[in-house]
């Protein structure tokens, strides 16, 4: 009788084959496992609607209508606003008959505000307290940059979901921002789109709300088309009626507008 001999070297090729299935079959699970987690987390649909609207809009040009309340005295004004990114924006209002009567320009580190009516400029670092004097909205360079590109400020992940919220259309997230602030972002829970910002002191009050409505889709990406901001603290709102959006077109060498040789910005820090 033949005796068959099995040699150790066999023995390793079989191991190592062994191995490899099981450390696929691994793979798989834990991917299979993700993706599970993924579609059951329910930041992950707002997550995925910024980091897209992050990498697919370069450039905005938005031309609207203002209706503006100060102390319950309303006025109607147009706005043309440009944001190149997340890097720069520019802005000019102008009321009746197409007459410009304010300018601002920003980018992270700077702004320059032109009030073309009194003839003055003011410049500084955009931060929420400096921006707010001129513009009158508690409103920082980077909350400008986020919330007009109907993108959550900040860190996303931070936000953590209400689950005490119930609501079969919308999901409500909130993040403490610090010992003085909380934000609240209300999304629409199938495909991630903001439907509210609110930013709420610590005894509370509403500093800022942001409401954003009727998102129309422009090259692919969804824009609201009526974005109405209120401050009630300052007694202030506003509502934004976009006639015209256009996305991703050229974007202009020169952001910042030049001032007139009369008139020497002051310097607010």
């Amino acid at each position: 009788m033949k005796t068959e001999v099995f040699h150790i070297s066999h023995l390793n090729v079989l191991i190592v084959k062994q191995l490899n299935i099981a450390a696929l079959s691994l793979c798989l699970c834990i991917a299979a496992c993700s993706t599970i987690m993924a579609k059951d987390d329910p930041a992950a649909i707002l997550i995925k609607q910024a980091d897209s609207r992050s990498k697919l809009l370069n450039y905005m040009k938005v031309e609207a209508e203002m209706s503006i309340t100060v102390n319950e005295t309303t006025n109607g004004a147009n706005c043309i606003m440009q944001m190149a990114g997340r890097d720069s924006l520019v802005m000019e209002i102008s009321g009746p008959f197409g007459i410009s009567v304010a300018r601002l320009f920003s980018s992270s580190q700077f702004f320059l505000f032109h009030d073309i009516l009194q003839g003055r400029a003011i410049q500084g670092k955009p931060t929420r307290e400096t921006l707010s004097e001129v513009t009158f909205l508690p409103l920082s360079f980077d909350d400008y940059a986020s919330l007009f590109r109907a993108e959550p400020p900040g860190n996303i992940a931070s936000f953590s979901l209400v689950e005490t919220y119930s609501d079969s259309v919308n999901l409500l997230f909130k993040r403490t921002i610090d010992a003085t602030a909380t934000e609240f972002l209300l999304c629409n829970k199938f495909d991630g789109t903001i439907k509210e910002y609110q930013r709420k002191n610590k005894e509370g009050i509403i500093e800022l709300s942001m409401v954003y409505d009727q998102y129309s889709t422009v090259n692919g990406i969804a824009m609201p088309t009526i974005v109405s901001l209120n401050s009630p603290l300052r007694g202030v709102s506003v509502t934004i009626t976009a006639q015209n959006i256009s996305l991703n077109g050229a974007i202009p060498p020169v952001m910042r507008f030049p001032l007139p040789n009369s008139i020497t910005p002051l310097r607010m820090d």
